[in-house]
C-alpha cells in the first residue's frame, strides 16, 4: 500500500523557497537545487492569486546562478541578504497563512515597525480597546526546523510574564498564528540607542552613568528571577524623550544560539551583537551566565561615550580622551570588559560601583 502525497500549499511552496534561498544566499549548504528552484518558481508563477505580488527576481531569474548574481549585489553581508529576503517573502506568507482570522477580527494591522532575522514587529490596534500594541512575529522557519524549538519557545516564554520592571518592555501574551509564534508587548514610543547616537551624537558622562544605573537595575531584576538576556546591544535598548528606558528582546535565547552557531562556522563576519557580545558567549552560544550581560552593558556604555566599539588594545586611552572622564568611571567600564572572572560578578555589584561614582560627580 502506498501513502498518497498531498500537493503542497502555496504557503508551503513560498516557505520552502524562502528557506532555500536564505540558506543559499548566506553561505550555508542548501538542499535547494536548480531543479527544485525551477519547480517552485513555476508553481508560484502559475498561481494567479499571488503571481503579481511575487518579488521581481522570481519573475526574472530562472536559475540559482542568476539569483546569486542578483542577491550578492543587493547586499554584501549575510545579514543584509537575510533581511532582504524576509522583507520580500514575509508579506506573502502573512497573506496566505491560515488560522489568522480571529486575530484579524480582533486587531487591525497599522504598520511594520521593525524586522530582522527573527521575523518582524508590527504595530497592531485592538479594535475594541482602541489601544495599540507591538506584536513580534517570529518566522515559521524556526518552528519547522525542529519541533522542540517551539516547545522551548513557549517554555521560556512563561518566565517572561514574571518580568515586572519599569525599564523592561512589558509582555502581555504569547501564542501562535498558524505556524508562526508571536509575542504581544507594550508599544513603546521611542528610539533605540543606535538611532539616538545617530541623531544626537555621543552621550555626556553624567547622562551615560544615569542610563547605566537604570539598565543595571533592570537586568538585576531579570537575573534575580533567572533570566539572562545574552543579547544586550544598542538596538535592544530604547529611550523616549521623557527619559524613559526600555530593554527589549528578552526570551530570544534560541534564536540567538542559532545565529551564533551558524556564524561561528564562517570567518570574517561579525557575530550577533558583534563587539557587544561577551567572548565566552561567542565561544559557547548555549552558555547562560549573568556575567555575559555585564560585559555587554560595559560594551554598550563604551560605545555611547566614545562612538566606537570596544576593540583593540587602547581602550583605556580612548576612554581618557572623552571629555569629563575620570579614572574611577574609566575603571568601571574597563572592568565590565574584563575576562569573565575579572569583571563584576553581579549586576548588584556593578550598580553599587555606578552609584558611588555618580555621587562623587555631583
Amino acid at each position: 500500500m502506498t501513502i498518497e502525497q498531498t500537493e503542497p500549499t502555496l504557503f508551503e511552496v513560498i516557505e520552502s523557497l524562502k528557506v532555500g534561498l536564505v540558506s543559499y544566499a548566506t553561505g550555508n549548504s542548501s538542499e535547494l537545487s536548480n531543479d527544485e528552484y525551477y519547480k517552485l518558481r513555476k508553481i508560484l508563477l502559475s498561481a494567479g492569486q499571488i503571481s503579481n505580488k511575487l518579488p521581481e527576481f522570481i519573475k526574472q531569474y530562472r536559475s540559482l546562478d542568476e539569483f546569486w548574481g542578483y542577491i550578492k549585489d543587493v547586499s554584501g553581508s549575510y545579514a543584509g541578504r537575510r533581511q532582504y529576503l524576509g522583507e520580500v517573502f514575509n508579506p506573502l506568507l502573512d497573506e496566505l497563512e491560515a488560522g489568522n482570522t480571529a486575530m484579524t477580527n480582533e486587531y487591525s494591522e497599522l504598520e511594520v515597525i521593525g524586522s530582522g532575522g527573527f521575523g518582524e514587529v508590527k504595530r497592531m490596534k485592538h479594535n475594541l480597546l482602541k489601544m495599540d500594541f507591538a506584536f513580534k512575529f517570529f518566522s515559521p522557519i524556526f518552528a519547522n526546523e525542529d519541533e522542540r524549538n517551539l516547545e522551548r519557545f513557549f517554555r521560556e516564554a512563561q518566565i517572561l510574564f514574571r518580568l515586572n520592571h519599569q525599564s523592561i518592555i512589558k509582555v502581555y501574551d504569547v501564542g501562535l498564528i498558524g505556524s508562526k509564534p508571536f509575542i504581544r508587548m507594550e508599544l513603546f514610543e521611542g528610539k533605540n540607542l543606535n538611532q539616538v547616537l545617530k541623531d544626537h551624537g555621543r552621550f555626556p558622562i553624567n547622562r551615560s552613568i544615569d542610563l547605566m544605573i537604570e539598565l543595571a537595575d533592570a537586568l538585576s531584576h531579570a537575573h534575580e528571577i533567572g533570566i539572562v538576556h545574552r543579547d544586550i546591544r544598542p538596538s535592544n535598548i530604547m529611550i523616549a524623550r521623557t527619559r524613559q528606558v526600555r530593554v527589549i528582546d528578552f526570551g530570544l535565547g534560541i534564536y540567538l544560539e542559532n545565529e551564533l552557531t551558524s556564524r561561528l562556522t564562517r570567518s570574517g563576519h561579525n557575530i550577533a551583537g558583534g563587539h557587544f557580545t561577551a567572548p565566552e558567549l561567542i565561544s559557547n552560544p548555549k552558555l547562560i551566565d549573568l556575567r555575559t550581560d555585564i560585559y555587554s552593558l560595559g560594551a554598550v556604555w563604551y560605545h555611547l561615550i566614545t562612538g566606537n566599539v570596544p576593540a583593540g588594545s587602547k581602550l583605556k586611552e580612548a576612554l581618557h580622551s572623552v571629555e569629563g572622564m575620570n579614572e574611577e568611571t574609566a575603571e568601571i567600564i574597563l572592568r565590565c570588559l574584563e575576562n569573565i572572572e575579572g569583571r563584576y560578578q553581579s549586576m548588584q555589584e556593578l550598580t553599587l560601583a555606578l552609584t558611588k561614582v555618580k555621587d562623587n560627580l555631583f
